[in-house]
């Protein structure tokens, strides 16, 4: 099988381009996400690692993007890897890695707090368990766990 997951964040704003094909028009955007994962070293400091990942959309896909992300939003990529061949301008073999989207995602912002939540994410409050909770001794309590 050959899917890909990432997730990352755009590093330039996304340009739609139109291919003529035929009688009808293909839209692509090629874009590159950065995705980083953090880790730790053998001597327990922390590191980070950004890998570019090169990836294209087509048709409506592709319209979406150029139309809801830009430079430094985050996306999150469903696609496979292709792999692009040519040969460059001195005649040398040329290759690169590139993911074919086939699906995205607009992840969580960062700084939405757990209350804005949507509602349906929220379990329901029974109204019905409005019970006060058993009083203990202090002595008890300092030993006991409360979730």
């Amino acid at each position: 099988m050959n899917i890909v997951h990432i997730s990352g964040t755009l590093t330039k704003t996304p340009e739609l381009k139109k291919i003529p094909s035929g009688e009808r028009t293909t839209t692509v955007v090629n874009f590159v996400v950065a995705s980083s994962r953090r880790f730790k070293k053998k001597d327990g400091t922390s590191d980070e690692e950004t890998t570019f990942v090169n990836c294209e959309a087509w048709d409506s896909g592709a319209e979406t993007i150029v139309k809801w992300f830009g430079a430094g939003d985050n996306i999150i990529i469903h696609g496979s890897l292709k792999n692009e061949r040519w040969d460059d301008k001195d005649g040398n073999k040329r290759s690169r890695e590139k993911v074919r989207v086939s699906n995205f995602e607009f992840p969580p912002r960062e700084n939405q707090k757990k209350e804005e939540k949507p509602e349906v994410l929220k379990k329901p409050e029974d109204p019905k368990k409005e019970e006060k909770p058993e009083v203990k001794e202090k002595k008890e309590l300092q030993h006991e766990t409360v979730l």
